[in-house]
Formats: structure tokens, C-alpha cells, sequence
């Protein structure tokens, strides 16, 4: 069973920052995985969507199902997680999701507040 530190807030509440303090604190090796990792890393063919080549619209549920599916095959391999992650309400039905993809570890719910 993988412990999951599931970081759940608006952009910019401080996620990341809170997810590098746990990873220097924690005794264990905990990897810090994120939406903006895969972004930042050129994963995603980010100028084509925004020249109007490709549409989100018509990638974004598979996507985050990839995202999702992959957050299941690191924990179920063993590996300890801090997920930064937003529970978009545009897509209903993802906490369900990610509950039963996750079931049978151990997974910490933090909520992740800050003033507007």
C-alpha cells in the first residue's frame, strides 16, 4: 500500500510550495507529481493549442483519464505520493474517480485554502 498526500486547492494556494516542504521533511522518498510537471516538461503541445491548432475541448477528458490512470500505476507499483492536484467541477465525477483508482492506499485529503 503507497501513501498518497493529495493536495487539493485553487492555482497559485501554495500547493507546490507545501509539497517541497513535505518532500524535505518526510522521512520517507515521497514523489511530488503534479499537471504543471507534465505542462512545464513539454509534455503537451502547448503553443499548438493556444495558435488555435488543436483544441483543449477535445483532448482534456483524455487527458486527465491518462493523468488519473497513471496517479494509480505509481501507487499501485509502491511508490509514495504527494499529488498537487485540482478537483475541477468541469468534470464531473472526478473525486469517484480518483477515489476508486486509489482505493487500497492510504490517502490523506488535504485542502489547500488561501484568502482571494
Amino acid at each position: 500500500m503507497a501513501q498518497i498526500i493529495f493536495l487539493h486547492g485553487a492555482s497559485s494556494s501554495g500547493k507546490s510550495t507545501i509539497a517541497k516542504a513535505l518532500q524535505a521533511r518526510i522521512e520517507k522518498p515521497f514523489w511530488h507529481i503534479s499537471i504543471d510537471h507534465l505542462r512545464d516538461a513539454g509534455v503537451l503541445p502547448t503553443e499548438r493549442f493556444r495558435s488555435g491548432d488543436f483544441r483543449w475541448a477535445d483532448v482534456r477528458a483524455a487527458f486527465f483519464d491518462g493523468f488519473h490512470g497513471s496517479l494509480k500505476a505509481y501507487a499501485d507499483a509502491g511508490n509514495d505520493l504527494i499529488l498537487e492536484h485540482i478537483l475541477d467541477g468541469w468534470m464531473d465525477g472526478w473525486l469517484e474517480t480518483l477515489v476508486g483508482l486509489l482505493s487500497g492506499h492510504d490517502v490523506f485529503f488535504v485542502g489547500v485554502h488561501c484568502p482571494l
